[in-house]
């Protein structure tokens, strides 16, 4: 999640500061709707990995809570850093964005959390 995080916290203001036709790229409909979906998702996976530990600290079964949380999340950082690389266009594979980096790791994990169906 912290991964994920930091690729929102780098993409919104990229979005906001990046100007394409006259206008910041983030007032396009399809990049705001391509963030908001990830400021969603990231949230998501926060709220199922605190439902999993609260049950935890509870004493209450988790299992199931925790199995769901990691197999979302899992499966949300790979989208998240993939959408990251997307927003950011062509810099978004240079090494001078720490984005490509990001969706390296969020693919990487996803992949070895089983979350990846091939």
């Amino acid at each position: 999640m912290g991964t994920a995080q930091a690729a929102l916290d780098y993409v919104v203001p990229y979005c906001n500061e990046r100007v394409a036709f006259g206008e910041p790229i983030s007032h396009r409909q399809g990049v705001a709707f391509m963030v908001a979906d990830i400021a969603v998702e990231l949230d998501a996976m926060r709220l199922m990995v605190w439902r999993a530990c609260s049950r935890a600290e509870q004493g209450l079964p988790f299992q199931r809570e925790a199995y769901l949380a990691r197999l979302l999340c899992s499966e949300k950082a790979m989208k998240i850093g993939t959408d990251a690389v997307q927003l950011l266009g062509g810099h978004g594979f240079t090494k001078e964005h720490p984005a490509e980096r990001w969706y390296r790791d969020l693919r990487a994990l996803a992949i070895m959390a089983g979350g990846l169906q091939l």
